[in-house]
C-alpha cells in the first residue's frame, strides 16, 4: 500500500507502506543520515526526511549508436523521463549527454569519457527535458535506460 505525505518541502511524496508480524500497517524507512558518530539528525528544511521512489517505473531500453556524427540526437524517442534515466558510452571515443536542450561537445552538456563513461540521474532528479545526446562519429555505441 502506499500513503501519499508532504515531506519538509511541502511536495507531496508516496511512503510505501508493509504489514508488520503483528497485522499492523507499517511504513518502509529508508536509512536516516547519521554522522560521524552515528547520531542522525534532526528532520527539517535543510535534512527532510529521505524518500526512496518504490513506486517507480521499470526501465525501458533507449540503447543504440551515433546516427549522424557532429548533430545531437534524442534519446528515448523524444520522451522524457519520468523518474530519471541512465546513459553509458560503449565507444572509443567521448560522447556527451542533455537534459537541457541539444547536446554538443561542451555548454551544459555532460561528458561520458570513452569506453564505459556513465551517468546516472540521482534519486529524485526529474529530468528537465528529452535527452539528447551528441558523439563526433556515426555509429557509436551506447547503452541506456530511462524510467
Amino acid at each position: 500500500m502506499t500513503l501519499l505525505v508532504k515531506d519538509a518541502n511541502t511536495t507531496v511524496q508516496s511512503l510505501s507502506t508493509e504489514v508488520d508480524g503483528g497485522g499492523n500497517l507499517v511504513p518502509v524507512h529508508a536509512p536516516a543520515v547519521t554522522n560521524t558518530q552515528g547520531v542522525a539528525a534532526p528532520v527539517g528544511p535543510q535534512n527532510p526526511l529521505p524518500v526512496i521512489n518504490t513506486a517507480g517505473n521499470p526501465a525501458v531500453d533507449g540503447s543504440g549508436t551515433v546516427a549522424s556524427g557532429g548533430a545531437a540526437q534524442t534519446l528515448f524517442g523524444g520522451i522524457v523521463p519520468a523518474n530519471g534515466f541512465f546513459v553509458q558510452n560503449n565507444s572509443t571515443a567521448a560522447l556527451w549527454i542533455c537534459d537541457v536542450g541539444a547536446a554538443s561537445a561542451g555548454g551544459a552538456s555532460i561528458q561520458l569519457a570513452a569506453n564505459g563513461g556513465a551517468f546516472a540521474t540521482p534519486p529524485g532528479y526529474k529530468p528537465a527535458g528529452a535527452v539528447s545526446l551528441f558523439g563526433a562519429t556515426t555509429g557509436q555505441a551506447f547503452t541506456a535506460r530511462r524510467w
